[in-house]
């Protein structure tokens, strides 16, 4: 996901010049390790939030 929304938005920032593959991977590089431990402590919690709001009595 974080590959995915890193190439739309330097997309949607810069377009397509010649060096777009570089700057998305500069962006990807940013992105990656700072989303990751995010997504591994949130998961949880999110799981449990929508338990809650789908269980049936």
């Amino acid at each position: 996901m974080v590959f995915l929304m890193t190439c739309v938005i330097t997309l949607a920032n810069i377009g397509i010049p010649a060096d777009f593959l570089s700057r998305w991977m500069h962006s990807f590089l940013i992105a990656y390790p700072i989303a990751v431990p995010i997504i591994y402590f949130l998961a949880p919690v999110a799981r449990k939030i929508t338990a809650r709001i789908v269980e049936h009595p």
